[in-house]
């Protein structure tokens, strides 16, 4: 024979709370009343007593209490196993950023030979008028003709380079202007919806909303990926509320009413000794 699972630490707070709602039962109040201790000292010794008595209340729904447990550990078990949705829109998010962000970098690298088709040409035409400008003021005066003509050299060649790149800069932007022209538009204009016509339209639309309601539950509001309806945990809280009824009813209201019965008989044999005693 299996012994019945111990109340574990977590399901404390259950406990509790139906304590709580077994103290608050007319059926406990009306007793308190016929015993002339409905205040709050005495509901607080009967709560102080059934907390140290927790384990031997429990006992009671110890098969409910086993069948929730094992509701519990197959769904938290489900749970490790199963992939999770919010890693895979992790994935799938990361994946679509890569994917938008790629045409961009293309695009980086695409713009840097138009940069240098405008820099080079400006480059060259400044370094060609300074060769150029040096050059010939060392040949007016006559001194370093050798430093002159290296300086004139450079500046012819340097403008040479200027308009090279400067004609091949201006071909393809024309070059690139008229692909531009020529290629369709990305964009297509999204087709308009006509509205679906019933085939026979009824004159007045009904009046009252549909009478059965959607079976479950409205999923959150913000949830990506959807929303999915668990079967286990539909599982776990059957067997939650099983098990706190059956500890209200076999456990806890049965200990509350042992205690009440226990001190009504306490406080009449009191009385029948003190009137023994007069």
């Amino acid at each position: 024979m299996t012994a019945s699972p111990g109340l574990q630490a977590e399901d404390r707070p259950d406990f509790e709370r139906a304590l709580h709602q077994a103290l608050r039962t007319a059926e406990i109040r009306e007793a308190l009343g016929r015993s002339g201790s409905s205040g709050g000292t005495d509901i607080q010794r009967l709560r102080s007593q059934a907390l140290v008595e927790s384990e031997a209340i429990a006992t009671a729904a110890a098969p409910e209490y086993a069948a929730y447990l094992r509701q519990r550990a197959a769904a938290a078990t489900a749970a490790s196993t199963s992939p999770d949705p919010s890693a895979a829109a992790v994935t799938v998010a990361s994946a679509a950023s890569a994917v938008r962000t790629a045409p961009f970098t293309t695009a980086g690298g695409r713009g840097l030979l138009p940069a240098l088709a405008v820099l080079t040409p400006a480059l060259a035409g400044a370094s060609a008028a300074a060769f150029l400008l040096l050059g010939g003021l060392l040949r007016l005066s006559g001194s370093q003709r050798e430093t002159a003509d290296a300086l004139l050299t450079a500046g012819l060649t340097s403008a040479t380079i200027a308009a090279v790149t400067l004609a091949a800069g201006m071909v393809c932007l024309v070059v690139t202007a008229v692909r531009h022209r020529s290629s369709p538009p990305d964009r297509q204009p999204r087709p308009h919806r006509r509205p679906h016509a019933h085939p026979h339209p009824h004159p007045h639309p009904h009046p009252h909303p549909h009478p059965h309601p959607h079976p479950h539950p409205h999923p959150p509001s913000g949830s990506h990926p959807p929303y999915a309806w668990r079967q286990d945990d539909a599982a776990v809280a059957t067997a939650r509320d099983a098990w706190l009824r059956a500890l209200l009813h076999r456990g806890i209201l049965p200990f509350l009413r042992d205690r009440l019965k226990m001190s009504h008989t306490l406080s009449r044999t009191s009385q029948k000794s003190e009137k023994g005693s007069t």
